[in-house]
């Protein structure tokens, strides 16, 4: 039995099809829905979503994203969304080192700049550590 799921991204859909499993990064952790999963919507953090369709995976990269599991189907809303296949490691690794720099040089250690300063790190280094798993799941 599978759960018709829907991805989609701020400009365009990303994914459409019946899924076995769904693994994302909740509000609260990691989160795997399985058909029949009680009702739920929630805030993804940025990070990897997987969507398992029989023996395949697809794994998409989310920032802003929202998931609304419901008795007939899922759906999750992103702002921006891309296929894990399509990042670039040195894109990844170049936006990490900025914001690593950016954080350094803040003077308010306590203001809005900061904490969004913080958000870009966290975004970049979970965008860089989808990067590596892809590219270890094509050596399997």
């Amino acid at each position: 039995m599978a759960v018709p799921t829907r991805l989609f991204s701020a400009l365009h859909p990303l994914f459409e099809g019946d899924c076995d499993f769904i693994v994302a990064r909740g509000a609260d952790g990691e989160l795997g829905v399985l058909p029949g999963h009680a009702p739920l919507l929630t805030w993804l953090k940025p990070g990897e979503l997987m969507l398992r369709q029989g023996h395949d995976e697809h794994f998409f990269f989310l920032e802003g994203a929202y998931l609304e599991v419901l008795p007939d189907r899922v759906s999750i809303l992103a702002d921006r969304g891309v296929p894990v296949s399509e990042l670039e490691a040195a894109e990844a690794e170049e936006e990490r080192r900025a914001a690593q720099e950016a954080l350094a040089k803040s003077t308010s250690p306590e203001s809005e700049e900061l904490a969004e300063l913080q958000r870009d790190l966290e975004v970049a280094e979970y965008r860089l550590q989808a990067v590596e798993r892809d590219r270890r799941r094509r050596r399997e």
